[in-house]
């Protein structure tokens, strides 16, 4: 059995991709938001998830994922309003940032917990603030971290990115097919 802690529409159309049947579950968890490591964190929510899941459902995989976005030396999250979300917008506009999105798999009865993370590089053109009003009209960028998702209206952002397109998106695909198959969780 294979679960993925997410109630994410991104992470669960991501995983059809590779993978048939599987079940979806709210991890309820409250995720790390500060740290010493940053970057480190998506990972540390991964397993977070994976974890609280796995607790009601010690013989299944367990998939765990965060997502999170950096720039200028700060972990920018999904915004708390319009105001924040223009401003992150504003902060991204003609800049490269980097998407890390962390993954875990958990399965309590094989006695497995592992965890890795994924970096992408983005870079938008340099944005105006109608190019910005516009984005945030087609796209709801309230539950987005660094309020954008890059697979909607991408050309509105002059988006470019260097890595995996399913990290930035949410779930980095290429490592988990990998671990899935070598677990036998496949």
């Amino acid at each position: 059995m294979l679960i993925l802690a997410s109630e994410s529409p991104r992470r669960r159309e991501l995983l059809k991709r590779i993978v048939q049947e599987f079940s979806t579950v709210s991890p309820g968890v409250d995720e790390l938001e500060e740290g010493e490591e940053l970057e480190k964190l998506p990972e540390k929510n991964a397993l977070l998830k994976a974890d609280a899941a796995a607790k009601n459902f010690p013989g299944a995989f367990v998939i765990g994922a965060d997502t999170a976005v950096f720039a200028n030396g700060k972990m920018m999250g999904k915004p708390g309003s319009e105001a924040e979300a223009a401003g992150m917008l504003t902060s991204l506009s003609g800049a490269a940032h980097k998407v890390i999105s962390g993954v875990a798999l958990v399965c309590r009865e094989k006695n497995l917990r592992c965890s890795w993370s994924v970096v992408s590089e983005v870079r938008f053109k340099k944005l105006s603030a109608q190019e910005i009003s516009l984005y945030m009209e087609r796209v709801n960028v309230m539950d987005k971290a660094g309020a954008y998702a890059i697979q909607e209206f991408p050309g509105l952002l002059g988006a470019t990115w260097k890595g995996e397109l399913e990290n930035i998106i949410g779930l980095p695909l290429i490592k988990l097919q990998e671990v899935l198959e070598k677990e036998g969780a496949l």
